[in-house]
């Protein structure tokens, strides 16, 4: 199976053309295969975007993120951003889908609505682990699963080691009913007391690190299992307030663009 890696341009600031053309040209000669553009921050036009990427022969990754007060909006919401994410031509659209204050009822049919537009626009749409969504916990995102066996996921791990305080090898057997469906990864390492340790390459993260390995590795063999020839990862270590900062300096305690090509670096190397 061929890793594809894409960077996040969530640390680095991009709000000029040549902001992003730099940042495209050092994606590049980092070594990752495309960018994850998360559109709700990205204020640049598909037109100029894609012409950018082609320049640099990297390929895109949508994130979008569903919002409103109620089912009806978050509705509307997909079905906008979806559209304006496929002006991208993406090779797969993620998505902050719903409220973890919904009802399951309707959750899932903002799911099953996503999934009539992955059909609709011949795209994947992963759907993320994250608090303040459905899939905030691994409980709530086996009931979704268990309803809907056909979604995506885009597992973002870190999540669910804060939600339950823990390193999940408490919870093995319901980990391997969800990773079937896992499609994407965001690589970030938490902790059970955050979403993101100081830093990867501190030998006091080791285990932590060497943990999210083993989980990310089976879902890389679920993967190979229904035949996927390439899969995707995103390393996804984030500025403050998910970095650690230094008090008054505000200066973060580790290089985050570095700390994401360690994450790229290592799992090229771990993940088989």
């Amino acid at each position: 199976m061929k890793l594809n890696f894409h960077k996040s341009f969530w640390e680095a600031p991009c709000t000029t053309e040549q902001d992003l053309h730099q940042l495209l040209e050092r994606t590049h000669r980092d070594g990752y295969q495309g960018t994850e553009l998360f559109l709700p921050f990205f204020d640049f036009d598909a037109e100029l975007t894609l012409a950018a990427h082609r320049q640099h022969s990297l390929n895109i990754i949508t994130g979008i993120a569903t919002e409103g007060s109620n089912l009806a909006e978050h509705l509307r919401s997909m079905e906008r951003q979806v559209e304006k994410a496929m002006s991208f031509n993406p090779i797969l659209i993620n998505s902050h889908t719903g409220r973890d204050i919904f009802s399951l009822e309707d959750n899932l049919v903002l799911f099953e609505h996503a999934l009539e537009l992955e059909q609709k626009f011949d795209i994947c749409i992963t759907h993320e682990t994250h608090r303040f969504r459905p899939t905030f916990s691994t409980f709530d995102t086996e009931k979704i699963v268990a309803a809907l066996p056909e979604l995506k996921l885009n597992l973002d791990i870190s999540h669910w080691m804060v939600v339950h305080e823990s390193d999940l090898n408490d919870q093995l057997a319901r980990l391997k009913k969800i990773f079937p469906q896992v499609h994407h990864i965001h690589a970030r390492v938490g902790f059970e007391e955050g979403p993101q340790v100081t830093n990867p390459q501190d030998p006091l993260w080791k285990s932590h690190v060497d943990n999210h390995v083993k989980l990310w590795q089976s879902v890389i063999d679920f993967a190979k299992k229904r035949n996927q020839e390439d899969f995707t990862i995103t390393p996804e270590f984030g500025p403050f307030p998910y970095a650690h900062v230094q008090p008054q300096s505000h200066q973060p305690l580790a290089d985050i663009w570095e700390a994401n090509n360690f994450m790229r670096k290592h799992l090229q190397d771990r993940l088989s």
